[in-house]
C-alpha cells in the first residue's frame, strides 16, 4: 500500500514490522480497534461505512460473549463430568468457577469494549513514531531483528495450538457435548494470547528504542580519554573562567546536549510502556488469575489422575501440556519487561563511567537526573500498583502454585 507520505510510511512501516501480525489478527477477531490509522490510513471514522462495522464488531463481541458464557453454563448443568471426575474434590470445582468467571470478564472487556480503545491505540501510535523518527538513522541490531522474528514464531506457536486443541478434544469426547468444551476453552485461550501477544510485541519495541538510544551513550564513555589525547596534541592558550580550554568546553557542551537529549527520549520510551501496563492493567490481572488457577486445576487433576490410575498415559501427557501452555502465558508477560529493566541497567552502567570521565559540573548533574530518573520509573512494570510483571512475577508464581499445591493435595488426600 503507498501512501501519499512516503517518509512517514517509511516511520510506519518500521512499526508495523514489530507489533503489525499481532494487530492485524487482533483487528479481525474484534480486539482491537478497526480502523487505525497505522493500518488502514485513507478509512474514515465519520462515515455511514465505519458506523456498519462498528455495529457488527460491537454485536460479534456480545455474541462470542454470550456464546462463551451459556457454553460454560451448559458444561456445568449437562456435562460437569466433562469438566471434572465425579468424586472430584469441592476445591477444584471452585476453581473451575473462578477460572470461567475471569475469563468470562476478560472476553466481555477486550471484545465489547474493543472500540472504546481506540484513542490508546491512536495516542501509542503518535509517541512510538516520534521515537522511531528520532531513532530513525540507527540501524535495527540483530538482537531487534532476533526478537522481531520470535514475535512471529509465538504468534504461529499459539495459532496452531489454537487448530490442534479442537481437533485432539473431538478425538477424545466424541460426542455432542464436544462443541460447548470447545467453545469454552479456545476463546479464552484465544483472546489471552491475543492480548498479551499485543502488550509483548509493545514492550519487545519499546526495548528495542532503549537499545539504540544505548549505543549513543557508547561513544561518551570515552570523553575522557579524547579529551587527554587532545590536550597532547595541541597547547590552549584561551580558558575560560573555569580554567577549562574553550575546545574542551565546546566538547563538553556538546555531550551535556546529547545527554539531555538522551533522557528526554528515554523518559518517553518509558513512558509509553508504564501506560500500557496502566492502561491493560484489569485485564492482565484477570488473564494472571485465571491462568494461576487454570495451571492449578491441571496439576491437580494430574496428581488425581495418576493417584487413581484411571486415565491413559496420552491423557496425563496432554493435561501437563495443556498446564505448560497457560503457564507460557506469564513469560510472554515477564520477559520484554525485563528486557526493558536490562537495558535500564545498562544505561546506568554507562551514565555511572561516563560520570567517571566528566570534565564539568553541568555535565554531572545531566547525568544525575538521568540516573534518578530510571531509578524513579520502576514501577512502571506493575499491574495497577498490584502485581509486579517483570521476572520476579515467575518466581513468585511457582512459588504460590508449589505452596497451593501442597495444601490442597494433603485436603485431596483426606476426601475433603
Amino acid at each position: 500500500m503507498a501512501w501519499i507520505n512516503t517518509e512517514t510510511d517509511r516511520l510506519r512501516q518500521q512499526l508495523r514490522n514489530t507489533i503489525g501480525p499481532a494487530v492485524w489478527i487482533s483487528q479481525c477477531l474484534s480486539l482491537a480497534p478497526y480502523p487505525l490509522s497505522l493500518f488502514q490510513k485513507k478509512c474514515s471514522t465519520d462515515g455511514v461505512r465505519f458506523r456498519v462495522i462498528t455495529f457488527f464488531r460491537y454485536m460479534f463481541g456480545i455474541l462470542t460473549t454470550a456464546l462463551t458464557i451459556a457454553s460454560q453454563f451448559v458444561l456445568f448443568i449437562y456435562y460437569p463430568y466433562l469438566l471434572y471426575q465425579p468424586k472430584v474434590p469441592i476445591f477444584i470445582v471452585i476453581l473451575y468457577y473462578i477460572v470461567n468467571i475471569l475469563q468470562s470478564m476478560t472476553i466481555a472487556i477486550m471484545m465489547i469494549g474493543c472500540e472504546a480503545r481506540r484513542g490508546n491505540y491512536e495516542g501509542y501510535f503518535i509517541n512510538v513514531l516520534s521515537l522511531i523518527n528520532d531513532t530513525e538513522p540507527q540501524r535495527d541490531c540483530q538482537t531487534t531483528i532476533w526478537y522481531r522474528n520470535t514475535v512471529r514464531a509465538l504468534l504461529f506457536f499459539y495459532a496452531t495450538v489454537t487448530l490442534v486443541l479442537p481437533i485432539i478434544m473431538a478425538s477424545v469426547l466424541q460426542e455432542v457435548a464436544t462443541i460447548p468444551y470447545v467453545i469454552t476453552h479456545i476463546i479464552p485461550f484465544v483472546v489471552s494470547y491475543l492480548i498479551l501477544m499485543q502488550y509483548y510485541c509493545v514492550l519487545i519495541h519499546v526495548s528495542s528504542i532503549l537499545r539504540k538510544l544505548n549505543e549513543r551513550l557508547v561513544p561518551l564513555m570515552n570523553m575522557k580519554s579524547h579529551l587527554e589525547s587532545g590536550f597532547l596534541r595541541q597547547k590552549h592558550h584561551v580558558y575560560n573562567i573555569l580554567g577549562q580550554s574553550l575546545s574542551s568546553s565546546r566538547v563538553e557542551n556538546n555531550h551535556l546536549e546529547q545527554i539531555e537529549k538522551l533522557r528526554l527520549m528515554h523518559v518517553r520510551a518509558l513512558d509509553i510502556a508504564g501506560s500500557l501496563s496502566g492502561k491493560f492493567g484489569t485485564v492482565i490481572i484477570l488473564i494472571v488469575v485465571a491462568a494461576f488457577a487454570s495451571v492449578n486445576i491441571e496439576l491437580l487433576e494430574l496428581y488425581q489422575c495418576v493417584k487413581l490410575g484411571n486415565l491413559g498415559p496420552l491423557y496425563i501427557v496432554m493435561k501437563f501440556l495443556f498446564a505448560v501452555i497457560k503457564f507460557s502465558f506469564y513469560i510472554l508477560i515477564a520477559y520484554p519487561n525485563r528486557l526493558i529493566q536490562n537495558e535500564n541497567q545498562r544505561t546506568l552502567f554507562m551514565l555511572y563511567k561516563i560520570k567517571r570521565t566528566s570534565c564539568t559540573l553541568e555535565t554531572n548533574g545531566a547525568i544525575e537526573h538521568y540516573i534518578s530518573q530510571i531509578t524513579n520509573l520502576q514501577d512502571i512494570h506493575q499491574a495497577c500498583g498490584m502485581i509486579n510483571l517483570d521476572m520476579k512475577l515467575i518466581s513468585n508464581v511457582v512459588a504460590a502454585i508449589t505452596s497451593i499445591m501442597v495444601v490442597l493435595i494433603q485436603f485431596s488426600d483426606t476426601g475433603l
